[in-house]
């Protein structure tokens, strides 16, 4: 069986994390690796390769030479360990060119404040990168070939400006990770039922008993793993995204009167919503609507 293939597989792989990461994100750097030639990898937060498996998609032809024949793996780890760790420290990405002549390019995974793990690019090169390897004559001495810089000349190659963009594009692609949830502590699995609720039917209003209930937790536990897994309260994460729902629906239905929209999100006060929009806000509910429509 393609262990690659299966859902749980990434799951089982962080199981030694306090964080799990949707099956979706192996699939988006999979589609990601398809299209532009460069393999995406998923780092635990000490270094550890997690995704892809090797076996699947290795490094390329040029970098596992030098690894495996030129015994170059140490070195190459040690030098992902070190930008991973200068990433870290900028809380972004960073690109770089390292010993073997090849773009790569990092950045740290952080969920509430938390360190997940890193992202790696690469390899690829830049047309101003060597048109040699910089290994290439230690390796006809060693191995009398040429075959390392055959390699080299195959490894995928784009200008400066098209990697600034796939860059650009990528670290758009992180932030839709993080915000859409697809990395979440594991304790968010047990308080998901309770969002999924919610979001199915925003209008119903749900106690903290009925969450417990959803959850099948005590309500003391329900309101810890909202605070620890969303930073509010659950009644904090309900009036949040009831507004949040608000704001789409003001922008999405222009014509639809305000009374109506609050009372589709959970507002059966008209009076009530405006004042917790202000409040959270800081503009009135037809003020926003106004300055988000297209024409507005």
């Amino acid at each position: 069986m393609d262990k690659s293939n299966n859902p749980c597989f990434i799951h089982r792989m962080l199981e030694s994390l306090d964080h799990t990461i949707s099956q979706k994100v192996s699939e988006i750097f999979d589609l990601y690796t398809e299209l532009h030639g460069t393999r995406v990898s998923l780092f635990s937060p000490d270094g550890r390769l997690l995704y892809p498996d090797t076996e699947k998609l290795p490094n390329c032809r040029h970098c596992s030479m030098l690894r495996e024949t030129l015994g170059m793996d140490s070195l190459c780890r040690k030098l992902d360990r070190k930008m991973m760790q200068v990433a870290f420290e900028q809380k972004g990405m960073i690109s770089y060119t390292c010993h073997a002549g090849m773009r790569e390019a990092t950045a740290p995974l952080i969920v509430e404040r938390e360190l997940v793990g890193f992202v790696m690019i690469g390899q690829f090169r830049s047309q101003t990168s060597p048109a040699i390897s910089p290994y290439a004559a230690r390796w006809q001495s060693e191995q009398g070939n040429g075959e390392l810089q055959r390699e080299y000349v195959q490894t995928t190659i784009f200008p400066e400006e098209k990697i600034e963009t796939l860059l650009s594009m990528f670290r758009h692609v992180l932030e839709l990770i993080i915000g859409g949830q697809l990395i979440h502590h594991k304790d968010y699995d047990l308080v998901e039922p309770v969002i999924e609720h919610m979001r199915a039917q925003p209008g119903q209003n749900l106690t903290l008993e009925d969450a417990a209930r959803m959850a099948g937790r005590s309500p003391s536990t329900v309101t810890r793993l909202f605070r620890k897994t969303t930073g509010r309260s659950f009644k904090q994460y309900q009036v949040w995204f009831r507004l949040e729902q608000a704001c789409r629906l003001l922008v999405s239905m222009p014509n639809r009167p305000i009374t109506e929209i609050a009372q589709a999100v959970g507002f059966d006060d008209p009076l009530y919503f405006s004042r917790m929009f202000r409040k959270h806000l800081e503009i009135s509910p037809s003020d926003y609507r106004k300055q988000n429509l297209p024409n507005g």
